[in-house]
């Protein structure tokens, strides 16, 4: 086990096994931004898969127990049951889990992600409405065929995490109808505040909505009441009275969880972050490529032990160096 230098330790990786998406999310990959002129990743730039076993296998060491699986949409590598089944099987890692937009899925491959070990999947679905949802995302398909397809994971898994972004006067007027979608459902929905992540989705600190707003909405409609919440988790967890759905809220704006910590996250072509709003990574394709196995080790153990991270803390403090401090984009780091 390793802590850093605010006694946090190392437990969850978030690994981004692409760059790319089918998606264009304004708060995310925006089309302006993102377009057909944009480069990308080539091919030869990514980890491999064996090279993606190989750096959990050693982080492992240092305490790691969980990796999620992110992007851009993961859904576009090829063959990722194949990973997912070594990291679990060859790599020892306790839990595997995958977030995508869903759109990608389908029965088949769900059952596959199932046998070979994937411990849950979320999904990110922002709006019910049709309408609603191409004003976030432009390339925005219509939403039955996601919906179908958190049924399947349903199916498969019994219950799911759905991940919402609610931003102010695009899509605040879902909340409910998400709610009243998935409430006789084991889904945990969880509404995640409009996020400064990046440089390229215009971040407004006016277009957020406050988790504490959002139940204000639903308790207008719904009795909603608080469960204790685990230590290191980013969700404050919430019951939906008298229904099987229940509610998170991820608060980085209102409410940091900047203490509690434990997550890193590796970029699709190896480069370590420490925080989801990093201004840079530490470079480890080198030492995976070749298997420096002590160099790698005392490489990733400078990197944590050195770690101060606490940027959701410290961006309400006025004309802190941070706030002004060039961010990586959360397509590339994997949110």
């Amino acid at each position: 086990m390793i802590r850093d230098k605010l006694s946090r330790k190392f437990e969850y990786l978030r690994i981004s096994i692409t760059d790319k998406c089918n998606y264009r999310c304004s708060y995310c990959m925006p089309s302006d931004v993102f377009g057909s002129n944009h480069k990308f990743l080539k091919k030869d730039e990514l980890l491999s898969y064996e090279e993606i076993i190989y750096i959990a296998r050693e982080l492992k060491h240092f305490g790691l127990r969980k990796i999620r699986l992110t992007g851009g949409e993961p859904m576009l590598r090829k063959n990722i049951q194949l990973l997912i089944g070594k990291l679990k099987n060859e790599a020892g890692i306790e839990e595997v889990h995958m977030t995508c937009n869903g759109s990608l899925l389908s029965k088949e491959n769900i059952r596959e992600l199932k046998r070979s070990g994937l411990d849950s999947i979320t999904i990110s679905l922002d709006s019910i409405s049709k309408h609603i949802g191409k004003k976030l995302n432009p390339t925005h398909t219509d939403n039955k065929k996601v919906i179908d397809n958190i049924y399947h994971v349903l199916d498969h898994y019994g219950t799911l995490k759905l991940n919402s972004v609610i931003i102010k006067n695009i899509n605040e007027q879902e909340i409910i109808p998400i709610v009243n979608q998935f409430k006789n459902d084991y889904v945990n929905i969880r509404f995640i505040e409009y996020m400064d992540v990046g440089e390229s989705n215009n971040w407004d600190k006016d277009k957020v909505i406050t988790s504490n707003q959002i139940k204000k909405i639903i308790s207008q409609k719904y009795s909603i009441q608080q469960e204790p919440t685990i230590k290191s988790s980013t969700s404050e967890k919430w019951i939906l009275n008298n229904y099987a759905a229940t509610l998170g809220f991820i608060s980085s704006i209102s409410k940091p969880f900047c203490n509690d910590c434990n997550r890193g996250r590796l970029s699709a072509d190896g480069k370590f972050y420490t925080c989801l709003f990093s201004t840079f990574g530490h470079d480890l394709s080198n030492h995976i490529r070749n298997q420096d196995r002590e160099i790698l080790r005392l490489f990733f153990q400078n990197i944590w032990s050195s770690r101060i991270d606490q940027y959701s803390k410290l961006r309400s403090i006025a004309n802190h160096p941070s706030n002004n401090a060039s961010k990586i984009e959360m397509s590339y780091i994997g949110g």
